[in-house]
């Protein structure tokens, strides 16, 4: 069973996040971490969750700590008035979630930054750590010093 943890890690002021993926398959492990421009912490979110469809095939299960993020693919956000910046916002993540939803994944919730020891909620920390990494990965890139 494949099983893959997702996150990100989002800069405001230069409109980056850092993407983090652990896609474990049995005893066996992979991480992704990478940056990408976002609009919001929640696109991002949502762009890491379609990364993982693709990288695991559509297979498995998906488990992401943002409850936005399964709001907008369960279609839970309603409409409501918005700044015209929100209302681009908004779109993005409309366009993501309907992206994911093509898939056809199997996504749940899983609670963010537990400190317990279990092999669950450790998938999740390093989904974090490498969400981070993406970001440091930007940072260097584009000589940044934080």
């Amino acid at each position: 069973m494949i099983k893959a943890y997702c996150d990100s890690s989002f800069d405001d002021k230069r409109g980056i996040a850092g993407i983090g993926i652990i896609i474990e398959n049995g005893s066996k492990r992979k991480l992704f971490s990478t940056w990408t421009q976002a609009r919001s912490n929640n696109e991002a979110e949502l762009f890491a969750i379609h990364l993982a469809s693709i990288l695991t095939s559509g297979n498995g299960t998906i488990y992401t700590d943002s409850q936005v993020a399964i709001d907008y693919i369960k279609r839970g956000v309603k409409d409501k008035p918005r700044t015209n910046e929100q209302f681009i916002r908004h779109k993005y993540c409309e366009y993501w979630a309907y992206q994911i939803r093509r898939r056809g994944i199997q996504l749940e919730k899983i609670k963010a930054h537990q400190r317990v020891f279990q092999t669950h909620s450790i998938g999740n920390r390093f989904a974090d750590l490498a969400a981070n990494e993406g970001r440091a990965k930007f940072y260097e890139h584009n000589n940044y010093t934080r």
